[in-house]
């Protein structure tokens, strides 16, 4: 039986990572019974690649990192431009949207990069394209929710100040599809160079605060539209645990 017309399967093959195209491809390749069978199949493997890819070249710590410089990095820009904008019943979901619209794009662009160590300039190309990709969202939203984008400038400069400091993180600690993956991982991907990362206690221990910061920032933004939640007081119970874990841990 001839195989799924070319296009189909040039099209299927945009939608797979690179690091692992060919051998998917080819086990699709090898299943195909029809047309139908085909897409059936492309569909529902496809999503699970990707997610797999994703996992593959996600660290979580560094995303950590990342959410928080990028929540940051908006955040600082309102509190620049219109520190009244944080007192705005949704200030602080609006803050959030482009940030997590970011890191979406962050992951996403580390699944289908290809694999290898990459440059300086090359590490500023996945904070680009997710502050890139914030901005449409933004767009897209202006057109049916203009209530939940924000101000021109305070886009901008958060895009701004998030690209610097994404690209600073991302030049410390490189993506996991710039270093080996271990023997699960595909063989091409065991022949890049560079180490595996290993954090200091003193970059572990901000890595956690980090974490903790974004994770009382997202929560923030969730719930901090409530009229009864007041962001001050968000704001407030965040520094209040942060602190108690800086103490816990002796930094």
């Amino acid at each position: 039986m001839p195989g799924p017309p070319q296009l189909l399967e040039a099209l299927v093959g945009l939608l797979i990572p690179p690091a692992c195209r060919e051998e998917v491809l080819g086990d699709l390749h090898e299943q195909y019974t029809g047309l139908a069978h085909y897409v059936a199949d492309a569909l529902s493997t496809v999503p699970l690649v990707i997610l797999s890819g994703i996992r593959r070249t996600t660290d979580f710590q560094v995303l950590l990192m990342e959410a928080f410089v990028l929540y940051l990095s908006f955040w600082g820009a309102a509190k620049f431009e219109d520190a009244a904008f944080l007192n705005d019943r949704l200030g602080l979901l609006r803050l959030a949207i482009p940030a997590a619209t970011a890191l979406v794009a962050l992951m996403l662009e580390d699944a289908y990069a290809m694999p290898g160590k990459r440059g300086s300039l090359k590490a500023i190309r996945a904070p680009a394209f997710g502050l890139g990709m914030a901005l449409v969202s933004q767009a897209v939203l202006s057109v049916g929710n203009p209530e939940l984008t924000l101000p021109r400038w305070i886009l901008w400069c958060g895009a701004g100040t998030g690209l610097l400091l994404v690209g600073g993180v991302r030049m410390r600690f490189p993506p996991l599809a710039d270093r080996p993956q271990g023997a699960s991982g595909p063989a091409f991907w065991l022949q890049q160079a560079s180490g595996p990362m290993i954090l200091s206690p003193g970059t572990l221990r901000f890595v956690k605060g980090a974490g903790l910061i974004a994770a009382a920032a997202l929560f923030g933004a969730l719930v901090g539209y409530q009229p009864v939640v007041r962001p001050q007081v968000l704001v407030l119970a965040a520094v209040v645990v942060a602190v108690y874990q800086v103490r816990k841990w002796k930094l």
